[in-house]
């Protein structure tokens, strides 16, 4: 019996030297995110018991998990992006449209411009190639988080 108590003792030490070896091999990274989920699950306990004070009783929950954005998300919008400001260029160098810019600068000085910012805007909108900056914009993937499906 005194043998049993013996090998105990020394089995809770050793358990004890295998906890603090193993807490000191984890990333306190690791460590962190345990203590933050320890008291996420403190709190959400605490809530339940302030319900049932209060005869009230959680029926659902729903999980909130947004999926992830399509892979390379960001560097499709950018060379979306990239060729709008491509086309803008080309519809203003089509137009020869310089001088109606520095114009409509000359005007901004002066604080009259919308007629002249519409005139720019209308003659960069018609030659552009709207359709396909469209279709690219669309081809993008991007999830509709205000849907249903997207939540």
């Amino acid at each position: 019996m005194l043998n049993m108590v013996h090998r105990f003792i020394e089995l809770k030490e050793k358990g004890e030297k295998l906890k603090i070896e193993i807490n000191q091999k984890v990333p306190a990274e690791v460590i962190a995110k345990m203590e933050e989920l320890e008291e996420v699950e403190r709190a959400k306990n605490e809530l339940i018991e302030v319900l049932k004070l209060a005869n009230l009783e959680i029926i659902y929950v729903k999980n909130r998990n947004i999926p992830p954005p399509p892979p390379n998300l960001a560097e499709n919008i950018t060379k979306v992006n990239e060729e709008i400001g491509k086309e803008i260029q080309r519809a203003i160098n089509v137009n020869c449209l310089y001088e109606k810019i520095e114009e409509l600068r000359a005007e901004i000085a002066k604080g009259s411009i919308e007629k002249l910012k519409a005139e720019i805007h209308e003659q960069i909108i018609a030659v552009m190639d709207v359709t396909t900056l469209k279709e690219e914009f669309e081809n993008l993937n991007v999830v509709d988080l205000e849907s249903p499906e997207g939540r």
